[in-house]
């Protein structure tokens, strides 16, 4: 393929001008990519350049700047204090347009452009929410982290951690053991299918990790699961030490993540499969224990082959979702062919591990990179260039060589060719280890304004008129006071009593069904009560009367009832005319007048 693109490379600088669309269409055709893909290909593998220049108009836009600072401001006023944005673009548009403000662009498009100016609320806060995430087949996301394992090997004999000798408090316990041993796990996350290694090494290293991933992608009698996935996630401390491994997913086309800090929860399921290989396999290793990392590896490979396959006697080894329970191999082998990708041989992963760019996070206008050449990660100042960076801004870093440790950084700038500037790392610290380039206590100095303070200054006075500074916009919301009130003459803006007056086509109403379930039905149904028999009436009756019942009364009330049944719904009408009260009796039709006057003394 490299060849290839090579071969088409030549020809596309050959080609006349207007010919060159034609080659790679014919190109992409004949491999089943899309242009974009082999454009990508021509750019990142082959070093093709079409040599256009920029637009002219690069960076701009038809839609007025103040257009643009009031949807930003009205959904960054409409965030609440627990980081939650109650107003989406399509009703900070709604808004703006109801006063009078020209939405001339789509909202896709204003979507662009309130990203491309560092106008979103997410640049501008931070905040990030959990949610269930879904892979959609094998070898889509691999998920691996390394740990501690508490086994470690020591005159040739197997030991085990134990907590009363190396709990967290005795970290110089755990520091006697020169070479200890590190479990890495790695699980499919759609299969769950798990693979271990253990390494005995004195902590996490890039050759360590290179040695796990030529083990765990390649392809092993004793696994069915290998491949390259299309992400992988990791955690940073992985990361940070394996610039060379970063590199190499980059070249085998493997995108990877790591998880932010005080997120663990974004690769729970390497966090469960450490669990299980602690519980089910490292369990066993107390009561037969082995001698060596090499026999420690070959009991994992064993148990590792049965587990997936769920072939452990009384161990129900297979994943539980929501959908139904999977043994994880069988999951697995559902991959087709153009989802699995082979690694490569080991000499040609190894090529990748010089060094390679890495893209940082701007935190208080300074990034931290461990440059190959330094013994410690440096810390590198861009405080020269604020007013190009925003907050959380990525910044892609290169180490230059032979230059005491200098990088070269490429910060983003919109419609324009990236700034590259040249930094070395600080290396006057105090005895106490902090930069002398940071402020002493008593002595003034301001930080310079990054681009995201110059946009946040901008969207508060477009929210609370001009003049207004962070800290009055500050003040104003905690007096609740209504944004964008010095617009319309002082009216403010029309948010929501525009609504309803739209005059809406007629439709015709459908006929609802019914619910006709027998838990409908029978709520619906009057329930029948048993008649009483004359006893229980009478009983009833004296607790109504509080009285006993006399002989006449008895009399009557047998002979009404002949049949010893009483309805339930007679008891009051009885107990009325018993009480000497006029009634008709509604269960009959008659009316009675006083018939016991002379029994009860009226």
């Amino acid at each position: 393929m490299l060849q290839s693109l090579l071969d088409l490379k030549t020809r596309l600088q050959a080609a006349p001008h207007g010919g060159q669309r034609a080659l790679v269409e014919e190109f992409a055709a004949s491999v089943g990519k899309s242009c974009a893909t082999v454009y990508k290909w021509l750019t990142d593998e082959v070093g093709y350049s079409s040599g256009r220049k920029p637009r002219a108009d690069a960076g701009t836009t038809r839609l007025a700047p103040d257009v643009l600072q009031f949807v930003a401001a009205a959904k960054q006023e409409s965030i609440r204090a627990n980081g939650k944005a109650t107003m989406g673009t399509p009703v900070a548009m709604s808004i703006a347009a109801a006063n009078g403000l020209d939405i001339n662009v789509s909202g896709s498009r204003l979507q662009t452009l309130l990203r491309q100016h560092g106008m979103q609320p997410g640049q501008l806060r931070d905040a990030r929410n959990t949610q269930q995430m879904r892979s959609e087949h094998p070898n889509h996301v691999h998920q691996i982290d390394p740990s501690l394992c508490l086994v470690y090997y020591m005159g040739g004999k197997q030991r085990v951690m134990r907590d009363d000798e190396f709990y967290k408090n005795k970290l110089d316990a755990v520091a006697r053991i020169k070479l200890k041993v590190w479990r890495y796990v790695r699980v499919d996350h759609f299969s769950g299918a798990i693979d271990i290694r253990y390494f005995e090494a004195a902590g996490e290293n890039q050759a360590v990790l290179f040695d796990f991933l030529m083990h765990t992608w390649g392809r092993h009698a004793t696994r069915l699961s290998h491949g390259l996935p299309r992400l992988l996630l990791w955690d940073k401390g992985s990361a940070n030490t394996s610039h060379g491994i970063q590199r190499l997913l980059d070249a085998l086309g493997v995108q990877h993540e790591t998880h932010a800090a005080g997120h663990a929860w974004a690769k729970g399921g390497v966090e469960v499969a450490n669990n299980i290989v602690e519980t089910q396999f490292e369990s066993r290793l107390r009561f037969e224990p082995v001698e060596s990392v090499e026999a420690l590896n070959a009991a994992a490979e064993a148990w590792v082959r049965d587990y997936n396959a769920n072939a452990i006697a009384h161990v129900d080894a297979r994943v539980h979702r929501p959908g139904g329970d999977f043994v994880r191999d069988d999951l697995w082998h559902g991959i087709r062919a153009e989802q699995l990708v082979a690694l490569p041989e080991r000499s040609v992963c190894l090529w990748f591990l010089a060094g390679k760019d890495a893209t940082r996070k701007v935190n208080n206008l300074r990034i931290s990179f461990a440059h190959p050449e330094l013994e410690r990660p440096g810390q590198y100042d861009l405080r020269a260039w604020a007013d190009q960076l925003y907050k959380g801004q990525e910044v892609t870093v290169t180490p230059l060589l032979l230059k005491g440790g200098a990088v070269r950084v490429s910060i983003e700038r919109l419609g324009r060719e990236p700034l590259l500037v040249e930094v070395m790392p600080e290396v006057d610290y105090d005895q106490a280890g902090r930069p002398m380039s940071a402020t002493v206590f008593g002595e003034r100095s301001a930080m310079p304004h990054d681009a995201s303070v110059a946009t946040a200054k901008q969207l508060v006075q477009a929210a609370y008129g001009d003049g207004t500074s962070l800290e009055d916009a500050e003040a104003k919301r905690r007096a609740n006071t209504r944004p964008f009130a010095h617009l319309n003459d002082g009216k403010g803006v029309v948010a929501h009593s525009h609504l309803g007056k739209e005059e809406l086509p007629t439709r015709l109403q459908r006929q609802a069904q019914e619910v006709d379930t027998p838990a409908i039905a029978a709520a619906r149904t009057t329930p029948e009560l048993a008649p009483m028999n004359v006893v229980t009436a009478s009983l009833r009756l004296r607790g109504m009367l509080g009285r006993n019942l006399l002989p006449e009364e008895n009399a009557w009330l047998r002979k009404q009832y002949a049949d010893d049944k009483v309805p339930v719904e007679h008891i009051d009408a009885i107990a009325a005319r018993l009480r000497g009260d006029d009634l008709a009796d509604q269960a009959t039709g008659t009316h009675h007048v006083r018939p016991f006057l002379k029994v009860v003394g009226q």
